[in-house]
């Protein structure tokens, strides 16, 4: 017996969203970061919302930033501008999210709304109950 859980935060109140987004991109208008020096680059995160735990330039030219805290994940995601230019803020789609089954036995007379409810806490947002057919006879 087991439950697909899907783990993703549609966007809705950013103090919740902050609570499991980790993983942001930042970009700016034309590939703008490319102008920049590193270290201009590394200044202005630090005066938006401290030092990341990690940055990466992707070959898009953005930058992939991981957040230490939810604190620091609001003030990226609240930031309009990065050296005088409007930024934008997006969540990386892949990262902050994840996939797991779940077998629990004492889940078996569980509803999916009721599991999902359950989880939701966690940032569960979707419960797939998975069926597994032995012998021609479909278990949940």
């Amino acid at each position: 017996m087991g439950f697909f859980v899907a783990r993703s935060e549609p966007i809705t109140n950013i103090d919740s969203l902050s609570q499991h987004v980790r993983f942001l991109i930042l970009s700016l208008p034309d590939n703008g970061l490319l102008k920049f020096s590193p270290f201009a680059i590394e200044k202005t995160l630090k005066s938006i919302g401290g030092s990341p735990k990690t940055v990466k330039r992707l070959k898009s030219g953005d930058l992939l930033i991981e957040t230490s805290s939810a604190v620091q994940t609001k003030s990226f995601l609240l930031a309009e501008k990065f050296l005088d230019h409007p930024l934008s803020v997006t969540i990386h789609r892949g990262l902050n999210s994840s996939r797991g089954v779940v077998s629990e036995d004492e889940l078996v007379g569980s509803s999916e709304a009721e599991i999902l409810e359950g989880l939701s806490s966690q940032g569960v947002i979707a419960v797939r109950r998975i069926n597994i057919k032995r012998e021609g006879t479909i278990i949940p």
